[in-house]
């Protein structure tokens, strides 16, 4: 099994997380069995979001750990089989430690909507199934 863990770039930042999943971003899989890390730009594991999810399965990534996660994003990663954790550190290495010690919290549908603030969480922004009042009366 491999975790995710999205990180701010291969080289000089690669221990310090990024602020969420991205299509531009970088990755670091972490191999449990091996207990090594492989650093890859995002784009080279898939061209977009939507090629990036089964190429992780290909890679036996079952778990993601991140800071920030939509709670869109998070329906489709659960959708898909994937456990998602909120970080507890910047640190890849510490949320590692925290990982493995079971003392990091898998994110909520709640969770994930108090980080929505890019959208200010309105329906008519996406396309969740929300429902609103029709104020035209």
């Amino acid at each position: 099994m491999k975790i995710a863990f999205p990180t701010m770039d291969t080289d000089g930042n690669k221990n310090i997380l990024a602020n969420g999943l991205s299509a531009t971003g970088y990755l670091c899989l972490y191999d449990c069995e091996s207990m090594s890390g492989e650093w890859l730009p995002t784009l080279r594991l898939a061209p977009n979001m939507g090629e990036l999810l089964p190429e992780l399965s290909r890679q036996r990534v079952r778990v993601i750990i991140t800071e920030h996660i939509h709670p869109m994003a998070l329906k489709v990663l659960v959708g898909k089989g994937f456990e998602v954790f909120k970080a507890a550190s910047k640190l890849l290495d510490e949320n590692l430690h925290f990982y493995l010690e079971n003392k990091l919290t898998e994110y909520s549908y709640e969770s994930a909507m108090a980080l929505a603030n890019v959208c200010g969480a309105e329906c008519s922004s996406c396309s969740t199934e929300c429902k609103s009042e029709d104020k035209s009366e």
